[in-house]
């Protein structure tokens, strides 16, 4: 540890002037962050203000569906778990204005786009379409849709 005398040596200020040094460089740090977030706020207030701007443009459900093939294909190629990968699909729904995606056809073709993207196997693709889809047929048909239209 430090002792005072090779503190002054160590940084050629006296202990207080170091510590006054350490303090407004704490409370730089400090507004700098905050300007950060406040920056971010912003940002985010942007987004959502331009989000829902676009759930109106024609782009629109094409863009949610290239973001759940997108999705899809990072979730499955880095092994996510079934249980948080619906409630990312409802969090992209959102940020797209898209307010009922379960019923939404988009939603299950890109899933199956997705799928078709990356190197599953028959087997697996059938336990994604059961597991995601719920064993609703409708959706599984849709999936396996998306999935043939990506390979």
């Amino acid at each position: 540890m430090m002792t005072i005398p090779s503190l002054r040596l160590a940084t050629g200020l006296s202990p207080a002037a170091f510590v006054l040094l350490l303090l407004v460089g704490a409370l730089a740090c400090s507004f700098s962050y905050s300007s950060k977030s406040l920056s971010d706020s912003s940002k985010s207030s942007s987004d959502s203000s331009s989000s829902s701007s676009r759930s109106s443009s024609p782009n629109t459900e094409a863009e949610y569906r290239n973001d759940v093939s997108d999705y899809t294909e990072a979730y499955v190629v880095s092994g996510g778990s079934d249980g948080a990968f619906l409630n990312g699909i409802g969090g992209l729904a959102e940020t797209r204005g898209i307010t009922d995606w379960e019923s939404d056809e988009n939603t299950w073709t890109g899933i199956g786009s997705g799928l078709g993207r990356t190197p599953i196997t028959a087997i697996q693709l059938s336990v994604y379409k059961e597991n995601w889809g719920g064993g609703d047929p409708q959706k599984m048909q849709l999936i396996q849709k998306g999935f043939d239209a990506a390979r």
